[in-house]
């Protein structure tokens, strides 16, 4: 028996109509809300703590068991390795109006609302003498970094 093909306009009326969107695939992460502090991964079991940490130093202030800058109570977990961190960047970019302007960013908007994407984001893995990796979540690139005299974001998994 042939099977008859779609014309080829029609499939691309119908790949056009399709919506487009940089959020993560809908089963990658387990059931939340909007006032969910942490967010499970379903495939890598990770649980990530939902809000960023701001500008922090390596060290102390990006360890993840005491941030003081957080007004809603310390973040418990650890950084994250860049391998981990990776798991949470989205491939493709998405605008979100951020303080009056369209600001591109490569991570779920709806598991990670307000991320911060104005540094990089500290990871645990090494990267040589005194530096660690780093990865944006505004243009996806990862980068070797200072852990002296330099701030970046956090966020905690556990």
């Amino acid at each position: 028996m042939k099977r008859k093909l779609l014309p080829r306009a029609i499939l691309v009326a119908i790949l056009l109509a399709l919506p487009a969107a940089a959020d993560a695939p809908r089963d990658q992460y387990d059931r939340f809300d909007q006032d969910s502090t942490t967010i499970k991964d379903a495939w890598t079991k990770l649980e990530w703590d939902r809000r960023s940490v701001a500008k922090v130093g390596f060290g102390v202030d990006a360890n993840c068991s005491i941030v003081p800058s957080l007004s809603v109570g310390p973040v418990k977990g650890r950084l994250p390795t860049i391998k981990e961190l990776l798991t949470i960047l989205d491939e493709e970019p998405h605008p979100e109006y951020e303080f009056g302007a369209n600001v591109s960013k490569m991570i779920d908007q709806v598991a990670f609302a307000g991320t911060p994407v104005d540094a990089p984001y500290w990871s645990s893995t090494p990267a040589g003498a005194g530096k660690v990796w780093v990865l944006s979540f505004a243009d996806g690139t990862m980068e070797a970094m200072s852990t002296t005299a330099t701030m970046a974001n956090a966020r905690c998994v556990r």
